[in-house]
């Protein structure tokens, strides 16, 4: 990465010129600007094509292309670029996208393609920039309408704003818009407490907090302030001994099972030949156990592909997932399973979940695993957090997966902005998707344990797409120090991705949340509403006494796949494995079911939950007027609520011919039955009989 202590210049640079400003559709056509965020180019009559079409006049849609210091925007004469989309970012339009999300940009001309880059001259006549987003995203405009010479305008404009060579020229450094922390139930690990909590709550008595006053007296810039160490061990001690692991990461810990830890742990330094000290560390991680049970230890770096084996499988999985044109999406069709086999995107999942499954196994078994690779904040992370989503269903949650990617993930170092490519440096081995590959194998998850998860792939799709949005921090920092440093030498304002209404409404964060989601025993809150004498209870409900609750019986039946415990046992296997087709297809159109996919299934389910919180609410009240009437008028009626809504299979990610107001009432009342408990809390859609 490069270093961001360096000051920011005064070096701004507008490829504006004065013919751009004028017009009367440019008076119309303005992008909506952020606070520091600044126009830099501009070009008329550009044509926007769909990702596999044909680059002919006739096939795209015409309008303004505008480049900001922090987004490539496009706006259309017809005005299709207000057109819904369900989803809908508050920061970005539907045609817009981070600067940050681009990854490669080709320059196109008499069927010639030639990157652009800083240091790649552009082509002065140039027809087509084609655009590659690291989330898959494939974007073509067409400049042969435009004035002479705007097409290399705009490019010039990108290579030198889209590849920042320092991280303090992000556009978060010039974001300066107030922040007012809302968030509540999420642990951010950036404090001595929430490392205190967290021991508190997996009962982890062997174990203390390290706490450093001062970031000058952190060992390692890649250390958080506050982290768990063995108790045993003086603070001088332990020091001393990390002093012979890579960046001074020796043993970490992150969880407990009963008496089982699962620790983090680095290699030892290359020149240090001597384990002696390792032994020493191991030794104290033993003494942790009050059994004194030997750990095991997992060397990740000899099971698991490198950093560059995965961004090198990342690159075959997205060229296979944005073909350029029909017929490239043809050839590859024929050979689709054979290319993503070779891609190996989905065998790395697949040791992953594999290795992580191990891990759990053993801490099941009361033995502490201990997570040992290179600098043990890359596979480390991704096994890590795996292992304590196996084992925990508070890790299954909202507020637990988020809770989880702070401690594991961005309170422990992993470094997102070499990994994901926020800072343009000479070293490009360091940029590799491990947060997705970690992502994709939750997803994976989701799919063998639909009613263990309160969160939805949606959601899952939604972080990814965070990741590349500067105006939050989470995902920008190489570690908190870095975090610390910009927030107070460069004034940085620090926002938590977190913080979801920052960046969407109500309708969008209702589909966070997974309908089939069961939760747990302990967790579930019983509804208040009692029945009358003469009422006719709700199927799979007691019919005795006067508060709803569920079926003992029943819930031990339908759940006795799964241990009583609620750990989970994934399949790991590649051939139970699916492909994550809403994050990695969502923006090819020829893909598209319309009408069909599972977002269909999952929009049944969530009018399920809404006719039984009118159901509910009927009860409590007295007042059945509302309640939906049965109707034989057509199939796609449910319960008389109306027809039902028609959406997409790359919803809510992909055009919406739906009413969205109606389909976001219907979301809204389904998100209170999941969020505020009810008469159905801990009974899930699949328990519910014939």
């Amino acid at each position: 990465m490069a270093e961001i202590k360096t000051k920011s210049k005064k070096n701004f640079t507008s490829y504006l010129d004065s013919e751009a400003l004028n017009g009367s559709e440019q008076a119309i056509l303005n992008p909506k600007l952020l606070s520091g965020e600044l126009e830099v180019a501009r070009a008329r009559n550009v044509l926007l094509f769909s990702p596999t079409s044909k680059i002919k006049d006739d096939n795209g849609i015409a309008g303004v292309l505008v480049v900001t210091n922090f987004k490539l925007s496009f706006l259309s004469f017809d005005g299709s670029h207000t057109s819904s989309i369900y989803q809908e970012n508050i920061f970005l339009g539907k045609n817009d996208v981070t600067l940050s999300n681009i990854d490669y940009i080709y320059q196109m001309n008499d069927r010639k393609k030639r990157l652009v880059a800083p240091n790649i001259k552009i082509l002065s006549k140039l027809d087509v920039l084609h655009i590659i987003c690291k989330n898959f995203r494939v974007l073509k405009f067409g400049f042969k309408r435009s004035e002479v010479g705007k097409g290399k305008h705009i490019a010039e404009a990108l290579a030198k704003f889209a590849f920042p060579n320092r991280h303090n020229l992000l556009f978060s450094y010039n974001y300066k818009e107030n922040y007012y922390n809302t968030l509540r139930n999420i642990s951010m690990f950036n404090k001595k407490m929430d490392w205190s909590h967290e021991l508190l709550r997996c009962g982890a008595t062997g174990w203390r907090v390290l706490s450093r006053e001062r970031e000058d007296n952190i060992p390692e810039r890649t250390l958080p302030m506050h982290y768990v160490i063995p108790k045993t061990v003086t603070e001088i001690e332990y020091v001393k001994l990390a002093e012979s692991f890579n960046r001074s990461r020796a043993a970490i810990w992150v969880y407990s099972l009963e008496n089982a830890s699962l620790v983090r742990m680095a290699e030892l330094i290359p020149t240090i030949t001597d384990t002696k000290q390792e032994n020493k560390m191991l030794e104290l991680v033993r003494k942790c156990d009050p059994m004194m049970r030997q750990p095991c230890i997992m060397e990740l770096n000899k099971c698991l592909p490198s950093i560059q084996e995965v961004q090198a499988s990342f690159l075959k999985l997205r060229e296979l997932c944005t073909p350029d044109c029909t017929r490239q999406f043809m050839v590859q069709d024929v050979r689709f399973y054979t290319l993503l086999d070779k891609s190996c995107w989905l065998f790395y999942v697949s040791l992953c979940l594999k290795y992580s499954n191990d891990a759990a196994m053993k801490m099941r078994g009361r033995e502490t695993v201990v997570l040992q690779e290179n600098e043990g904040r890359d596979m480390c992370c991704v096994i890590s957090s795996l292992t304590q989503i196996l084992l925990d269903p508070y890790y299954r949650t909202l507020n637990g997966l988020q809770s989880l990617i702070q401690k594991d993930w961005v309170s422990l170092g992993h470094p997102f902005s070499d990994r994901l490519g926020h800072v343009i440096n000479s070293d490009t081995t360091e940029q590799s998707p491990l947060f997705l590959l970690f992502l994709d194998c939750v997803w994976q998850l989701i799919q063998q344990f639909p009613e263990e998860f309160e969160y939805s792939e949606t959601f899952l799709t939604t972080i990814w797409d965070s990741t590349f949005l500067p105006l939050f921090d989470t995902f920008q920092f190489n570690s908190e120090h870095d975090r610390q440093y910009a927030h107070k030498n460069e004034h940085l304002i620090l926002r938590p991705v977190w913080d979801w209404g920052e960046q969407f409404s109500d309708k969008d964060i209702v589909l966070f949340t997974n309908p089939l989601y069961k939760k747990p025993a302990e967790q579930s809150r019983k509804s208040m509403a009692f029945l009358p004498p003469t009422a006719i209870p709700l199927p799979g409900l007691h019919q005795t006494g006067s508060r709803i609750t569920m079926h003992v019986t029943q819930m031990a039946t339908v759940t006795n796949q799964l241990p009583e415990d609620r750990f989970l046992e994934p399949k790991t296997t590649i051939r139970d494995l699916e492909l994550w087709t809403q994050c990695y297809f969502r923006w090819q159109p020829l893909l598209e079911i319309k009408n069909g996919g599972y977002p269909q299934i999952d929009l049944y389910n969530r009018i399920i939950l809404s006719n039984i919180s009118k159901l509910q609410q009927a009860l409590q009240s007295h007042d059945f007027d509302d309640l939906p009437t049965p109707t034989n008028e057509s199939e796609n009626v449910i319960n008389g609520v109306g027809p039902m809504p028609s959406i997409s299979s790359f919803f809510p990610f992909s055009g919406n011919d739906t009413n969205s107001n109606e389909l976001a009432d219907i979301l809204t009342l389904s998100y209170d039955l999941l969020t505020d408990g009810s008469i159905i809390d801990g009974l899930s859609l699949s328990q519910i009989p014939d």
